[in-house]
């Protein structure tokens, strides 16, 4: 069985041009504007987050939309 593979926080900030702090503001809030993460990990005190390419793609695909039906 392969792994799978999640975008860091770095790599959506790459994929999305938002940047640390809004993503992290906007899933510590439970934004409705950005989606939560697919993984977190927990070691120490340090907390990394994972997406799903797919997660991300259909955020930006589905804001894309939202800033079109505003022209």
């Amino acid at each position: 069985m392969m792994a799978t593979e999640y975008m860091s926080i770095t790599d959506v900030i790459e994929k999305t041009a938002i940047n640390r702090t809004t993503i992290l503001y906007r899933i510590r809030k439970n934004s409705k504007g950005f989606p939560q993460p697919d993984a977190i990990i927990r070691h120490d005190k340090l907390v990394t987050y994972g997406w799903l390419p797919e997660t991300i793609n259909n955020y930006i695909i589905t804001n894309k939309k939202k800033e079109n039906n505003n022209d």
